[in-house]
């Protein structure tokens, strides 16, 4: 066979399950790769009687593989596909808040990191991933997938295709990145247990699951432009905003009504309009590799650390209210730093991506702790802030919400 130089343009990316499979089309620059973990053993003496001569040689031993690591970027891609709304990333998404298990039959996660009724939406909670071990899956990249005379029946070494399969995958962190100017992506990256060769991977039957049909969709792109952002105090947790008890966060006694009276810590609501911003999703998970001697060790499992959820956004100062719903990013800053006795704050914060109307991708944080803006001196005077979404107690797992919806 002749020669086969592969180009990173001709990569199709699948996850597999057991034996339902998914395609991710992904964006250039993913990678792949595995380190080794070696130990060095030298010699360091003093010469030899009067000739000068002193060992100076070394050794080396490779102890372990180190857990593989891959990462690539996807679009946000909301679907409607027949009667039921999903996502081409909804697999990533899952695995991310502790899924499992996928039922092929009645397109269910367990746990149920996603919502069973996908009737108006798609709902994605991170309820169920209080978990010290997340689900697995596998992650095929197919070198030359769809180089010319490809086909999904016959990847193959053979066929001119190098096929990688990565074992025994997590999902370690997601973010989502707010280019004013660009398409709403997800930035995925993890670890898998090794990395293998393989001669060949039938993909003929991966027409029919979940995700294929909206990943060649051209209407389910999201514009990071129509994106908007509200604040709301609340403190309650009962979800409803604005009461005289939200408004007053620092404990002074400040009453008033909804609506931003004078002598209220806090407005009903922020509407704020950005000009950039990420969220940024994290399982700080860590992978275990015994040591013995006289053997090359692989990764054994992997344990989670603390889910940690937070963000930043950028708006230009502005304290124009006139038209609009809720108070502007001046009084946003004005308000948060005045309360000088204030050492917590909650707020609920809440993207929508793509605009109102399907299409779209809304994230709510339901209690934020936000920090006070600091002011970015440019051309245009802007306010750069820092939120963390924390759950209703240090326990409890109800960080965030990512409702799709497709079109």
């Amino acid at each position: 066979m002749t020669a086969t130089i592969q180009l990173s343009r001709d990569t199709h990316v699948f996850i597999g399950k057991g034996t339902t499979y998914w395609k991710i089309p992904v964006l250039d620059g993913f990678s792949f790769s595995q380190a080794t973990s070696t130990t060095e053993v030298t010699l360091n003496e003093m010469q030899e009687g009067t000739s000068g001569a002193s060992n100076r040689g070394r050794s080396m031993f490779t102890n372990a593989l180190e857990p593989a690591e891959w990462s690539f970027s996807t679009y946000a891609r909301p679907t409607l596909e027949s009667t039921k709304h999903t996502a081409v990333e909804e697999v990533l998404w899952a695995h991310f808040f502790g899924a499992s298990t996928w039922n092929d039959t009645s397109d269910e996660w367990t746990p149920a990191a996603v919502s069973t009724t996908r009737s108006s939406n798609m709902a994605i909670t991170s309820a169920q991933s209080d978990l010290a071990e997340l689900g697995t899956f596998d992650v095929y990249f197919v070198l030359g997938g769809c180089a010319p005379g490809a086909t999904p029946a016959t990847y193959a070494s053979s066929a001119g295709q190098t096929i990688y399969k990565l074992s025994g995958c997590v999902v370690n962190t997601a973010g989502i990145d707010f280019d004013i100017d660009g398409i709403t992506t997800i930035n995925w990256s993890g670890f898998g247990t090794e990395i293998e060769q393989l001669a060949s991977l039938d993909m003929s039957g991966v027409s029919g699951r979940l995700g294929y049909a909206g990943s060649s969709s051209t209407s389910n792109f999201l514009r990071n432009r129509i994106t908007s952002l509200s604040l709301r105090p609340d403190t309650d947790g009962d979800q409803v905003f604005g009461e005289a008890g939200d408004l007053d966060q620092d404990g002074d006694a400040a009453t008033g009504t909804a609506g931003g009276v004078a002598g209220d810590d806090f407005q009903t609501e922020y509407h704020l309009t950005l000009t950039g911003g990420s969220i940024n999703f994290e399982n700080n998970i860590t992978f275990l590799t015994p040591e013995e001697l006289c053997k090359v060790n692989t990764p054994i499992g992997h344990i989670t650390g603390t889910r940690n959820i937070s963000g930043s956004f950028s708006c230009y100062l502005n304290d124009d209210d006139v038209g609009v719903t809720g108070a502007r990013s001046a009084a946003f800053f004005e308000d948060l730093a005045a309360n000088k006795t204030m050492t917590r704050n909650k707020f609920n914060v809440k993207f929508t991506i793509g605009g109102t109307s399907a299409p779209n991708l809304v994230v709510e944080f339901p209690g934020c702790h936000v920090d006070i803006p600091t002011h970015q001196i440019e051309d245009v005077i802007s306010l750069e802030t820092a939120f963390h979404a924390l759950p209703s107690s240090i326990t409890s797992a109800d960080e965030v919400t990512l409702t799709y919806t497709g079109a």
